[in-house]
């Protein structure tokens, strides 16, 4: 809990009150435990929890400690559940992760990992055990003559494109530009240029990993395949802790364009059928979508909803991005919309930084999604209705077209099919989580009916019992489940949130 880097800028007297503080709060947290099952004896405890956090670079925090409800409570998502963990440790290297999970298998504390805090539905806040907070641990590196790129756990997506850029090179990050990238990473990733550069885990070339019982590994395609396999996709219930990601980078596109279009209520079906008739003929640079929601101001007037179609390309030239972009930009259902932008040059940090003004960090928020296969007519016939009667004007529905097939170089992130599709419930006052929490939950259950799976990253994995089963294909799911039996088999991590 001390960091001596601190030290000289204190007194003696206020350098023995912390300590005492500190003794104080490990005696209090080692009497609560006395009474749980399996728990050692007080002074033992006591022992264990001076030895983990005077071992520690990073910090220990304790329940009673004023730092504990603000780290427990780190969360992109304001709709912050109530569980608590028994203690906090925010990690600064390796060496604190092992020092934590060794305290964790010997006082049969079960730890959850969290990178940043970014996962809407808070997977790493659990109720007891150990939270292992990775967010200090944000070292980066690249490597331009290989196109390669080290990073720590909690490095950002934007983070790493800038640095990636100043070497005219890129990585598939994620579209939301303060994902962290280790729970992206380990979810699979659906980011920049997804249906040219495949899944982000797919361009992961080893991963650094501490497992349950304390080893140190590097793990890749050649050492520890198995392990490899199912680090890229098995999310928040991976089975052990991720401290180092080595990447391979791409070529920094020479263009990125954009073309958007933004078509009246009264045209939502047109839309729908100019996103579905081009989903699978448009070059695979382009990444197409589409986005129901409340009218921007200047629209109120007579919509109760808008449909927004949108394509960026990452091409090689101006040239080739006009033509990726023809298309849509030439097929005469575009006369419907109401606005436009057409051919608009970007780059990518200028892209992300004005997609992520759009996404709803620092609200209350509900996201569930799902992949399907369904003609978006059929899919989506129910959803501008529903969506015109919305509590919060922030709510939308989002469409990501894909391309069949994908690249996922034999990834657990085993889903895969023409449209993922996003339901995002918005608000900001939580005297109204009633009111948004049904309307979610009517929103979600006219996609369900549709879907061949989930995709784990920005599923609820709160709402049933096998939602996280949803999100991976029968043998995929059989395979993560004997593999976490074999190298967790005390359950030493959390699983995911209401697994049976």
């Amino acid at each position: 809990m001390y960091d001596d880097r601190d030290s000289a800028s204190i007194s003696r007297r206020e350098f023995l009150g912390y300590f005492a503080a500190s003794a104080a709060l490990i005696a209090h947290t080692a009497a609560t435990w006395a009474a749980e099952p399996g728990t050692g004896e007080v002074t033992s405890t006591v022992h264990s929890l001076h030895a983990l956090n005077d071992g520690l670079e990073g910090d220990l925090l304790l329940p009673a400690d004023d730092r504990f409800e603000a780290m427990r409570s780190v969360s992109w998502n304001r709709l912050i559940p109530e569980r608590r963990p028994d203690v906090i440790v925010m990690a600064k290297s390796q060496g604190d992760v092992v020092s934590t999970l060794r305290f964790a298998r010997e006082h049969q504390r079960q730890v959850a990992v969290r990178g940043g805090g970014h996962n809407w539905c808070a997977s790493a806040l659990r109720q007891g055990g150990v939270l292992l907070d990775l967010s200090h641990m944000r070292s980066l590196t690249i490597d331009a003559a290989g196109a390669t790129a080290t990073i720590e756990p909690a490095v950002r997506g934007a983070e790493l494109i800038e640095a990636a850029g100043g070497h005219g090179l890129m990585f598939p990050v994620a579209h939301c530009p303060t994902v962290p990238l280790s729970g992206y990473l380990l979810n699979g990733g659906n980011g920049l240029n997804y249906n040219r550069l495949g899944n982000a885990a797919s361009n992961i070339i080893s991963i650094d990993l501490v497992l349950a019982d304390g080893r140190q590994l590097t793990v890749s395609s050649e050492a520890h395949p198995d392990l490899f396999w199912a680090a890229r996709g098995a999310g928040p219930g991976f089975f052990a802790v991720a401290t180092r990601y080595h990447l391979k980078l791409h070529a920094l596109p020479k263009s990125v364009t954009m073309s958007s279009y933004v078509f009246p209520g009264s045209a939502t079906e047109i839309a729908i059928d100019l996103v579905e008739s081009l989903s699978t003929s448009m070059s695979p640079d382009v990444c197409l979508s589409l986005t129901i929601s409340a009218p921007p101001p200047e629209l109120t007037s007579g919509n109760d909803t808008v449909a927004v179609v949108s394509a960026i390309t990452y091409s090689d030239s101006v040239a080739d991005a006009e033509v990726a972009l023809k298309p849509l930009n030439a097929d005469p259902r575009v006369n419907h919309a109401v606005s436009s932008l057409v051919n608009a040059p970007t780059d990518l940090e200028s892209f992300l930084g004005a997609l992520g003004a759009t996404l709803p960090g620092g609200h209350r928020a509900l996201i569930d999604n799902i992949w399907s296969n369904v003609p978006l007519g059929t899919m989506l016939a129910e959803c501008p209705a529903h969506y015109a009667n919305a509590p919060s004007p922030k709510s939308h529905l989002v469409v990501i077209c894909f391309h069949l097939p994908s690249n996922s170089n034999a990834t657990s992130y085993s889903w895969l099919g023409r449209y993922l599709v996003y339901n995002n419930t918005v608000w900001t006052d939580e005297t109204e989580d009633e009111s948004n929490r049904s309307w979610h939950s009517k929103a979600t259950s006219l996609l369900d009916s549709h879907k061949i799976g989930r995709y784990v990253g920005e599923t609820d994995l709160t709402k049933e019992a096998d939602v996280a089963q949803q999100c991976y294909t029968q043998q995929t799911w059989t395979r993560l489940r004997a593999l976490r039996a074999t190298y967790d088999p005390t359950g030493l991590f959390h699983d995911y949130l209401r697994v049976t």
